[in-house]
Order: C-alpha cells, then structure tokens, then sequence
C-alpha cells in the first residue's frame, strides 16, 4: 500500500468522496484504490459493504483490481445474474472450482458469456471439466460452443457427435485448425467428397482459409471435384498455388476482379463487357505480361476481332498498337458502311488515336471542332490522348492552349471529357508546361452554369494526380494548381465541391458488400489522403474567406464537408476546429438539425451532430465538450456532446443540462437524451433518478408529440429500476405507447419481472412487441424461472403469437422440463392451435439431440397432416440432426402423411432425407420408373443419392425402362394439354433423369469414370429413337464440354469423333441441322473453356476426311459441321493461318451445297 494513499474508515466514505465525480473518474480511483489496498483486511471490509448496501457491481470492480479471488468466486457463484457475469472478467485468474459454479442456473446469455471467457482466457482445464455438463443439460448446441475452449484431445474426442451443431466456425479454427482440418479430411474421405453446396461446409472452409491455407486448399482439391472453381471463396489458399500465376490464375500480386477473383476467363469476359475494370488489372502489370495476356486474348476470346482489343491497344509496343488500330480502323469503316444504324458513329476515333501522332493529329483535331457534341468531346478526348502519347510536354501544351480558350463556350459533357482525358495524363508531363491552360480551363469550368456533379469529380480527380504523384507534389506550381482547384470547388459549390459524404477511404473487399455485390473499383481518395504533409493549412488558409462568409450567414456545411474531408489532420488547424465548435453552438437548439428526436436515429445526422463528431476526437474531446457545455448549455442536447459529457463529468453538469432543457424546443419537440445503459447503471442514485424523472415526464406529457413520448419510454428502460414506471403503460389506451412499454421491458435491468408483466399484458395489439421483448428477456432469465413462465404462456390463453414464440424458446434456452414440456404440447392433440402444434414440433425437430424428441415426434407423425406442421418439420436440414439419430429422423420424415395442400418445397425438402432413409438404391430406382408412384419425389431421392456417391451407375438402366414405357410417334401424336392438365408422364421422367445426368459431378475416386460410362451408354439409347436425337445431342455436348482442356493427339480424335457422331444424328432429322451453332459455339464461342486453336484444326482435318469418304446427307452433314467451325475460327483469326487452306479443302469435299456455302464465305 502507498504509504500516502488515502484510507477511508468506511465504504459510505468512500463513495461520498466521488459523490460529485464523473463515472470514469469513480471507477478509475476505485480501482487505484483497490490496487493500493489490495490483500488487506480493510478492502476486505470495504467490499462486504459494498456488497451489503446494494453496490455489488462496484465491489466486483474493485475486487478484480485487487484479484481477491475469494470475493469474485463468491460472486460468480452467487444469485445476481449481472453481478456474475461481471466477475467472469477476471475468469482468468480463478481456480477450477470456482469456475463450475458459474453455471448453476445460469441464464443463457451468461452461460455464453461464460465460454468467451473460457476461450478467451485459455482455460482449458476448466472448459474439459464442464463440458459433459453443459450437453447433458442444455444440448449439444451449447456444448459446441463451449467446444472451442477446450484442450485439443477434448476436441478430437467430441467434435464428431457436436460437428452438426457448430456455429462458431471461425472460433473453432482459430484454435484448434489442425484438429478440425483432420477431422474435415476423414468425412471427406468417408463420403466420396466434401459436400461444398451446404453453407456449414462453406463456413468451415472459409474459418480454416486464413488459419491454414495450404491445408485447406489442399483438402479442396483433393476431395472436392471442382474445387478450382471453389478456391475463389478461399482467397488465402487460392494465393499459394497460383502465387505466380499459371494458365487458368494470373499472378495475385496483381489487382483482383470485381468478383474477388484473379481468374484468367473472368479477365477475358471483363475485357469484353467491362473495360475499365480489366484496364485496372492489366495496366498493373509490366508490358510484357499484359501484352502476353492480349495476344492469348485475342487467340482464344475475341469473337469481335480487332475492335475487342481496341481499348487495350495503349497497352501494346507502338509498332503493334499502330498496326492493330488500322486493322481495328478497317474493320470499323466496313460496319459502319452495313450497320450503320447499331454501329458506334464515333468508335474510328478510338482507333485514330493510336495512329502515328502526324497522321491522327488532322482527323482529331476535325472531330474536336465538330458540329455535333458527342464526336465533339470524344475526338477532344482521343485528341489529348494521342499527344500525350508523344511525350512531348511542349505540343501538350500548345495542344491544350488552344482547346483550353474554347473550352469556355463548350457545353458541360464536353469539357468533362476533356477533364477525364487530362486525369488520365502522367501529371509530370502536365505539371512541365501544360499549367497556365490547366488555369484557364479551371477558371472557365469554375464560372460555368452547367458544371455537373461528374465535372467536379473529374476536377478533384485531376487535382489529386497531381498532389499523390511523387514528382508532382515537389513541384509548387503544380501543388499551386491543385490548391486552387479545392478552393474554387467550394468556393462557387459549398460543400457539394468536396467528395461525397460516406464514400469508403478505399475500395472494399469484394466480400464485405451486402450479398457480396462486387464494390465499385472507382472511389475517390479523400483529402487527407491526397494532400501533402502540411498543406491543410495552406488550403485552409485560401478557404478562409469562404467559411467566413458561410459562417456569417449560418451555413456550416462547407467547414464541416471540409473536416470530413480532412479526418484527423484538422486537429492541426485550430480553426477549422474553431468552425466546428461554433457549429454546435449554433445549431445547439435546433433539434430538427441534430438527429435527437429520434432515439432510435443514428446520432447526429445533422449539421451539428456530424461537427461535434467531429470536433470532439482525440485526447482533448472531455475538456473540449465541458468547454461547450459551458458556452452554452443546450450543446448537451447534441448526442455527441452528451454521451461525453454522461461518460467523463460530474453529475452536477448533467444535472444542469437536464434543468436547463425545456421539454418542449423552438420547433415543439422535446430532448430525449440518448442513455447507454453500461454508464447510467455507474451513475449515482440522485442523477439517475434525475434522469428517470426528465424521460417519464415526456412520456406522461400528452401535448408532446407520440414519437417523442414513444422514444422517452423506450430510453427509460436502458435505465436500472425502471419496470414500475413502464408498467402502468401496459395498460393505457394508446396502443404505441403499450408496444413501446412492451419493447422498453425487454431492455431493462430486471428481465425476471420484465417477462412477467410482457407475458401477462402480451393480448391483442401488443402481442406484434411482445415476442422480441420475451427473447431479449429470455437470454437474462434463470433457467429455474424461464421454463415455468414460458410453460404458462404456451398453455395459454395467450395468443397463439406469444404461444409459438413460447415454443421456440423453450427449444433455445433449454430450461428444465422444457423439451418434455413440448412434448405434451403434442400429446394434446387436437385441443392445440395448428401454428402451436407447428412451433412445438419444429422445436422438437431441432432438440433431436434430446432423448424425448425424437420419440414424440415418431409416435405422432402419422396425426401431422397439416401444412404448416409438416413445413416446421421438413425445413430443418438433415445436416442440424445428430448424425447417431439421422437414419431414425429420416424414416420419421418418410412415414409423414400426405399434406392436407400441397408446397412447392415439400419434394425438395423431403428428398435431402434420401441418402438416410431405410430405402436402398433399387427401391428408389424402382419408385423412379414405377408411373403410379410419385416421380418427382423418387427422382429428388434420386438425386440426393447420387450426389452422395450412390446409384450413378443405374441411370443408364432407369433411362432405359423409362423409353421402353413411352409409346413413339408411331403411335400416333397425343393431344396437347395445357400446362396444368399435364400430369407425371414417362416422357417428363425422361426428361428429369437427364437434367440430373447432366448437373452431377464426380463422386469419389471412381466417379468421373462411372458418369462418363453412364453417359455414353445413355447416348446409344437415345440415339436408337428418332424422336430423342435433341436429347442425344445435349448429351453429345455435354461430353464435349467435359473433354475440352485436355491437349494431344488422343483428345483431337475423341473430339472429332463426338463431333461425327453429332453430325450423323442431325443427318437423320434435317430439322435439327440448326443445332449446328450451338455446337459450334461450344468448343469456339467466347464463353466457356475453349478448344485450342491448334487443337481443332487438328480436329477439322479429322472431319474434313471422313466427310470426304462418305456419301450421301451424313457426308453432307458432316462436312458443314466442319465448315463451321472453319468459318468461325477463321473469322477469329482474320483468316490467318491454316483456316483459308481449310475453307478451299471444304469445296474440294464433293458435297455440292457445301461447295456453295464454302464459296460464300470465301467471296463475303
């Protein structure tokens, strides 16, 4: 102990020395009191009485100081749920058998509470010891929470029969990686494969990726079929094997794709629809590199030839880029002349630009000078491009001279092209002698009366080149320049000529966005972020006159738009900071302004409120809210000012703020100030009440205005002993106010007797509130007390409202009796409300891990006849059920009754069961080719099996029954009937057998082989009927699909064979010649894996000389399968090659209609 620390005699001392003391002060000497006396009889005492006149939170405070274990472990054990949860802080520093006692009747959310501690705290010993009592008592839910605490052996032993249950997937991972990664391992090899399509696999993968990458992405390869295609979702494993790039990755050293991926064919379709964001991408790269990646473009992607590189020619060695711009010129002259009404009627500037500067300067500078404004502004743009390109600062800069003294008549779009086209220059080269025509085009742009949002932002974009560059922003009159375009920005616009508000400092993750939308690659950087060290300043400094003058007339929006723009830098400009405080005292009154009528409003979206955000960072936020509150008392009605000022200042300033504020304000509102319930519970007693007595008075106030009084009630319940003052609105007449009463319960300190006075008042209206109320309450209530009150409310007679939400709690939080208690919510039968007999069951569904759920549900599933019974049931995955339980689970699903109505989700839902169910392989195939059975059922079961790795290998046998029971044309056409009348048919089998044949992948190690074998026995059977040769075709095309990737002689012969085989089935039914494209376009078209060029040349001799052998319309075929392919690959290619020998060999073929479509092409 300090031999000058003070020493109180007793604790009501103690506490009146901080009567008058800020609730950080308080805890602060608190706790150095307690350090400076710790292990001494007299804190002993202090902390009996502490303890003994109600401020058990503060003895909790002082003892985890002190580390007095014996009083925290007496806490921890002891009846107060809040005061328990508070002592688990010091978890850590307790023995093993203190800890136990925490979860004696501890409600759920301090038993969640209570494994963070653990895991957070690494007691492992203590986590091993509870966790067989924690699934005996509350499930395997909860066990697998606690799981990722426990020591390694525990979690090899357990997390086989919890694996289901795990939510914390990241938890576990981070902790145990290499146990969950083994385990993941065994099921994969187990099953055949690692079932990706469930979310719970995918989360488990992704919690590994960060902790273990090169076994996660090895695992995935290894046991998932396409896990090149999932490796996208693993961002850290998908860095190691393609680190450098290979044919399918670019390197990752290199910017991602919006999606999130560095896929080579992603690249290629961005490049097709969506330039800006593969010239992202490839301009990061060395010329080299990009220049490699647009010749295999060009080979394998380009179905649009040049004018699909066109806007990468910049990218390209002068020689080349030239070269391509005349061919891409050619091309452009030709559509035009056909197309004139879809062609581009300025794309040949595009390709002008990059011609010899002598050459393109003429027609450029025509365009610039045109009549019409949109060749006007893109021959501007190509105009200034193309000299950049010279590197000539000096032409750059007699170029910009002259088109900057017409800028001032042009119209907005085309001095925001030419804006756009200078942002895109190197800034050294502008910043050498291009600066005084900058100048006069800024000051036109500035006076213009038509300047848009996106010139402002091409403005700011050109200021911030010049200020990042590192070159530049040494160059003081560039850096001048720059200056002066922020300053005449906001000058002439205010705060609409800085950046937009909220705009992200960088580009997000593509991961981070709601539903995973790819972010916009094109943010714009802030000024603190652009700006040169110490140039706020300066920039303040030429603003002055301007936040002056907007001052003086009351508009702070520019000073505020300005330190927003400038985040922590405005701490070194006093008078931006000055700015600021004067807009909180302005504004201070103004509750319209400051966002506080509203508590549930995010704070301060006003003026006002977004200044004191700002004003009131860093070290110096208490003395500088003080020193508001001082200048004007109504500041604290600013949330900002106030949640400081509750935090860090004596009670007799909030008392202040709270007897200076009338109820009503200019405007008629009322100042409901916003109360954190972790501050107000340290509040003293006085200031407290203090508090309850302003908010009860709004809410009493009947000439205050409903949102108002609605908003003070649900504020007084984050304020301790509160449920008395709410509970008489309960019962008023207004209905508002009786759901907000509802609501402020669940909030409250005492969830015991909040649940109480919600379950009893929980009719009509209020029932809409009272089910969040009773799971907020729910989590803070001792099991002991949970499960009788939610017992009573499910028996009734409350609605059927609170009746479900009954149910579904006593699943969730387990009390004692609970489950049993659904369990007779069965046994009543009849006498329950069908949507209660629903949630019970559906609850039940989800405790299978409990011995009586499983065999309630059996005894009653054949009673379960209504929708919304069997709907609760089947929506929970089989994934959510123990594994031990799921083969019984499942021949409960199958015994349910037919519903009373159909749904559409029914069949889908019940086949997920298939793989458990008592059923084998045969009775499912025979339910699939049995017509008086229900098909789509059978075939959903089907599915499931095969996605399991079982029954693949019957498809061909199934097909083959199921053709045998469909009649053929022979027999005369049917009737058509109409969508609804059309019942289960052979044929429609057909049809689902082979969409599944289609969408399955490989299973296990011999699962590529057995679908390819199935498929090619399925293709003889299809092809024996004339009127399934389309099918056949799909088929023949999806093995066409499946081999294309592989090179070599042996893959150029398989492929020409599938070909051929296509060909002879067209050539029995002339009318599906036209599928001939579509084949075509599989192996040659610009989406999808593509042939090699080199490949399917091999590919059309093969079929040039079978097609030369034989006679007849399958010759005929044949040949013109061939030609197109030739037709397309030459067009590809620009005819160059061995594609114009190919096109002459076709007419040499002895085919006389081939002969003529090949003479076509050659002349066109």
């Amino acid at each position: 102990m300090s031999p000058t620390a003070p020493t109180y005699g007793s604790a009501t001392r103690l506490l009146h020395s901080l009567e008058d003391g800020a609730v950080s002060r308080r805890m602060r000497v608190l706790a150095l009191y307690a350090r400076d006396h710790a292990g001494t009889s007299h804190l002993a005492g202090i902390l009996r009485q502490l303890e003994t006149s109600g401020h058990g939170r503060l003895a909790v405070h002082m003892a985890t100081v002190a580390r007095d274990t014996g009083t925290l472990a007496r806490h921890l054990a002891g009846p107060d749920h809040e005061l328990r949860r508070a002592a688990l802080r010091a978890v850590r520093d307790l023995p093993g058998e203190a800890v136990a006692p925490a979860l004696d009747d501890a409600p759920t959310g301090l038993r969640r509470a209570l494994y963070r501690a653990l895991f957070h705290a690494r007691r492992t010993g203590a986590a091993d010891t509870l966790l067989p009592r924690v699934r005996a008592e509350y499930g395997d839910a909860e066990a697998a929470a606690l799981l990722p605490a426990c020591s390694p052996g525990q979690v090899v032993r357990h997390l086989p029969d919890l694996l289901h249950a795990v939510r914390s997937w990241r938890r576990l991972a981070r902790r145990h990686p290499d146990v969950l990664l083994g385990h993941l391992r065994e099921l994969g090899a187990e099953n055949g494969g690692l079932p990706v399509r469930l979310p719970a696999w995918r989360r488990a993968l992704q919690a590994l990726d960060p902790v273990r990458p090169a076994g996660t992405g090895a695992l995935v390869e290894e046991l998932e079929p396409r896990g090149r295609r999932l490796l996208h979702l693993l961002p850290h494993a998908q860095r190691l094997p393609y680190r450098d790039g290979d044919r399918h990755q670019y390197p990752f050293r290199y910017p991602a794709l919006p999606g999130g991926g560095r896929s080579v064919r992603e690249l290629f379709q961005q490049m097709l629809h969506s330039p800006p964001s593969a010239l992202s991408v490839l301009r990061a790269m060395p010329q080299p590199m990009s220049t490699a990646y647009l010749d295999r473009f060009v080979q394998e992607r380009s179905g649009y030839g040049t004018l699909a590189l066109l806007p990468y020619l910049g990218l390209l060695p002068r020689e080349r880029a030239e070269a391509g711009a005349r061919r891409a010129l050619a091309q452009i002259n030709v559509f035009q002349g056909r197309r004139a009404r879809y062609a581009d009627p300025h794309k040949d500037l595009d390709a002008i630009a990059h011609l010899p500067y002598g050459e393109a300067a003429g027609p450029l500078d025509d365009a610039a000078a045109a009549g019409d404004t949109d060749r006007r502004a893109r021959g501007l743009a190509r105009l200034v491009e193309a000299t950049a390109r010279t590197g000539d600062p000096r032409l750059l800069a007699r170029v910009l001279a002259g088109r900057a003294e017409r800028a001032r008549a042009e119209r907005d779009p085309v001095r925001r092209s030419l804006l756009c086209a200078l942002a895109s220059v190197a800034p050294p080269l502008l910043a050498e002698a291009s600066l005084p025509a900058l100048h006069r085009l800024l000051t036109d742009t500035l006076r213009s009366r038509d300047t848009s949002a996106g010139t402002r932002r091409s403005l700011r974009d050109l200021a911030a080149r010049l200020l990042r560059h590192p070159r530049t922003r040494e160059d003081a009159d560039a850096v001048e320049w720059a200056l002066e375009a922020y300053t005449g920005l906001v000058t002439r616009f205010g705060a609409r000529g800085l950046g937009e508000r909220g705009r992200p400092r960088s580009r997000p993750p593509w991961w981070s966005g709601p539903h995973r939308t790819p972010a916009s690659s094109d943010s714009e950087p802030t000024l603190d972020q652009v700006l040169p060290r110490g140039a706020e300043g300066e920039l303040h400094r030429r603003l002055a006159p301007v936040l002056d003058a907007a001052r003086a007339r009351g508009d702070f929006s520019p000073v505020v738009a300005l330190a927003r723009e400038l985040g922590r830098r405005v701490h070194g400009v006093p008078e931006i900071r000055e700015h600021l405080a004067a807009a909180v005292l302005h504004h201070a009154k103004t509750t319209s302004d400051i966002g506080t009528t509203r508590a549930s409003d995010s704070a301060g979206t006003g003026t006002a409120g977004e200044a004191a955000k700002l004003y009131l960072t860093g070290r110096d936020a208490r003395a500088d809210a003080l020193a508001l509150f001082d200048a004007d008392q109504a500041a604290a009605r600013v949330p900002r000012v106030w949640e400081v000022l509750a935090r860090h200042h004596t009670p007799s300033a909030l008392r202040a703020a709270l007897d200076a504020a009338e109820h009503r304000s200019a405007d008629g509102r009322a100042w409901v100030p916003r109360t954190d319930r972790r501050v107000a519970r340290d509040w003293p007693e006085p200031l407290r009440a203090r508090v309850v007595d302003h908010l009860a008075g709004i809410a009493d106030d009947h000439s205050l205005a409903l949102d108002d009084r609605e908003d003070a009630l649900c504020e007084l319940g984050s304020l301790p002993g509160t449920a008395d003052r709410i509970a008489p609105y309960l019962d008023g007449p207004d209905t508002v106010l009786r759901e907000a009463a509802v609501s402020a319960l669940g909030r409250g300190d005492d969830p015991g007797r909040a649940l109480d006075l919600v379950l009893a008042h929980a009719d009509g209206p209020r029932s809409r509130a009272a089910g969040p109320a009773m799971s907020r309450c729910a989590r803070a209530v001792a099991p002991s007390r949970l499960g009788p009150a939610l017992a009573r409310a499910l028996d009734g007679p409350a609605k059927v409202t609170v009746r479900k939400a009954a149910a579904r709690l006593l699943e969730h939080h387990r009390p004692p009796g609970g489950i049993e208690r659904l369990v007779r919510v069965l046994d009543a039968g009849g006498g329950q409300h069908r949507d209660v007999r629903a949630a019970a069951a559906g609850a039940l569904m989800r405790a299978l891990d409990h011995p009586a759920a499983l065999p309630a549900l059996v005894r009653h599933v054949h009673g379960f006849t209504e929708v919304e019974v069997q709907f609760a049931l089947l929506r929970v995955p089989p994934q959510a059920c123990p594994p031990p339980l799921r083969k019984a689970a499942a021949r409960m699903v199958a015994s349910l009754p037919a519903p009373s109505r159909g749904h559409w989700r029914f069949q889908g839902w019940t086949s997920r069961w298939a793989p458990w169910a008592d059923h084998d392989v045969d009775e499912v195939v025979e339910a699939v080719c049995d017509l008086d059975r229900d098909g789509e059922q059978a075939i959903q079961a089907l599915g499931a099996l095969v996605l399991a790795g079982k029954g693949a290998d019957r498809i061909r046998g199934i097909l083959g029954r199921l053709l045998a029971a469909v009649p053929g044309p022979e027999h005369g056409v049917p009737l058509r009937r109409s969508h609804r009348e059309r019942g289960d048919s052979a044929h429609r089998r057909v049809r689902r057998v082979l969409r599944l044949l289609h969408g399955s992948t490989a299973v296990g190690g011999d699962g590529a082989r057995v679908l390819e074998e199935q498929r090619r026995s399925v293709l003889g059977l299809l092809a024996s009927r004339d009127e399934y040769l389309v099918e056949a075709d799909a088929v023949v095309r999806r093995m066409i699909g499946a081999g294309i990737g592989a090179a070599g002689e042996t893959h150029a012969r398989s492929l020409a064979g599938l070909i051929l085989l296509t060909a002879r089935l067209m050539a029995r039914r002339p009318a599906l010649t036209w599928r001939t494209e579509r084949l075509v376009r599989s192996m040659v078209g610009f989406r999808g894996d593509r042939v090699p060029l080199e490949t399917l040349e091999e590919v059309v001799r093969h079929v040039f000389d079978t097609a030369a052998r034989t006679d007849g319309a399958v010759g005929e075929t044949v040949a013109l399968v061939g030609l197109r392919i030739v037709e397309r690959a030459g067009t590809e290619t620009e005819w160059s090659g061995a594609w114009p020998e190919l096109l002459s060999r076709a007419g040499d073929l002895g085919h006389g209609a081939v002969r003529v479509e090949a003479w076509r092409i050659a002349v066109e």
